[in-house]
C-alpha cells in the first residue's frame, strides 16, 4: 500500500439494471464534495456508467441523459432477434451508449476502468480493461436469455453479474488503497434454511409461501418475456405454481444475490453504499429520478465515514 498523500481510491460500480441509476446519484455527490476516484470496476449498469464518468461524462450530464430519454420508446424499438442464444441482440442500446459516449477505446478513458463478462460456456469471469470500448460494454451488459452473447475470439461472454455482481477485489487489483463499493442488489434478508415434510397438512397450505421483499421483484423480466411471447398477464384470483416466465426472472434474482452476499463477505471493501431503492424493479428505467435520489441520498448520509476514510489519504 502506498503511504500519505499517494493513497489510490477504487470504486466498484455494481449490478442492477435499472436499479444502477443510483450511481449516478453517488457521483454527483462525490464530485461536489471533490472526492478523487483514481479506479473504476463496473459490472453491468456499473460498467456503463463507470465508463461514461470515466470518458468525461460529468454526473450532471448523466443525469441528464437519465431523467430525458423515453426510456419506454426505446424498449419498443429493441431489436428481438429469432430466439437462438436471446431475443435481443443489443444494437439499440449500443447505439444509445455510443451516443453518449466520447470514447471509442479503453485507452482514451480519463480514469482507469475494468469492467466484468462472464464466458457462458466456462462460466469463467473475465475482466475487460483493453481494446474496443463498445465491444466490451456489450458483454458487460449482455444479461444471459435476454441479450444475445458477445463473441470474443473463441469466447461468448454474458453479463458479469452471474460471477461478479460487485466487482470491489478488481478494484482493489488495479491499485487501489481504499475500495468504495456502490451495491443497488439489496442486502438478503437471511432466514434459517427450512425443512419441508410431504404431504403438507391442510392446515399448513398457505403458511409456508414466502415470497421476496418487494425490492427483488423480477417483475420487469417477466413483463419483458411476457411481451416478446405475446402472453397475458396472469390472473391473480388464484395461487398456481410460478410460470416458465417467473421462474427464469425470479431465479436470476435470487442467484445474484446469493453470488453478491457470499463475495462481500469474501472480499473486504472499505466502504459499502446500498441506496435504499424500496420497489424499484430491474426494468423501471423510466424512474431515473426515484434511483438517482436514492443515490444521492446514501452517499449524503455515508459522507462522514468517507471522509473519514480519506483522511489517510
Amino acid at each position: 500500500m502506498t503511504s500519505g498523500s499517494q493513497l489510490k481510491v477504487g470504486l466498484a460500480l455494481g449490478s442492477g439494471a435499472a436499479r444502477g441509476l443510483s450511481f449516478i446519484g453517488v457521483l454527483e455527490v462525490f464530485e461536489d464534495e471533490g472526492i478523487p476516484i483514481d479506479f473504476i470496476a463496473g459490472t453491468s449498469i456499473g460498467a456503463v456508467i463507470g465508463a461514461l464518468y470515466a470518458s468525461g461524462v460529468s454526473a450532471a450530464q448523466l443525469k441528464e441523459a437519465a431523467l430525458n430519454i423515453d426510456w419506454r420508446k426505446l424498449a419498443g424499438l429493441l431489436d428481438l432477434v429469432l430466439p437462438k442464444s436471446g431475443f435481443i441482440n443489443g444494437n439499440q442500446v449500443a447505439e444509445l451508449i455510443a451516443e453518449l459516449l466520447p470514447a471509442r477505446d479503453f485507452s482514451e478513458l480519463h480514469i482507469p476502468v475494468a469492467m466484468t463478462a462472464t464466458d457462458v460456456e466456462s462460466g469463467e469471469l473475465v475482466i475487460l480493461k483493453q481494446g474496443d470500448l463498445l465491444e466490451a460494454l456489450r458483454a458487460a451488459i449482455a444479461f444471459p436469455g435476454i441479450f444475445t452473447p458477445v463473441r470474443y475470439g473463441n469466447r461468448f461472454l454474458v453479463d458479469g453479474g452471474l460471477c461478479n455482481p460487485l466487482p470491489v477485489d478488481i478494484v482493489r487489483a488495479m491499485g487501489a488503497d481504499i475500495v468504495i463499493g456502490v451495491s443497488a442488489i439489496p442486502d438478503v434478508d437471511k432466514r434459517s434454511p427450512q425443512e419441508a415434510i410431504f404431504p403438507l397438512p391442510k392446515d399448513d397450505e398457505h403458511s409456508v409461501s414466502r415470497k421476496l421483499p418487494a425490492q427483488f421483484s423480477a417483475d420487469g423480466i417477466e413483463t419483458l418475456f411476457r411481451r416478446i411471447w405475446k402472453q397475458p398477464a396472469p390472473r391473480k384470483d388464484e395461487r398456481k405454481p410460478p410460470n416458465i416466465f417467473r421462474i427464469f426472472a425470479q431465479s436470476i434474482v435470487i442467484m445474484e444475490n446469493e453470488i453478491n452476499a457470499l463475495r462481500l463477505s469474501k472480499n473486504h471493501v472499505d466502504l459499502l453504499l446500498r441506496p435504499a431503492l424500496r420497489n424499484l424493479t430491474l426494468l423501471e428505467f423510466h424512474r431515473a429520478a426515484e434511483a438517482i435520489n436514492a443515490g444521492t441520498n446514501i452517499a449524503h448520509r455515508e459522507l462522514p465515514a468517507l471522509r473519514k476514510l480519506l483522511n489517510k489519504r
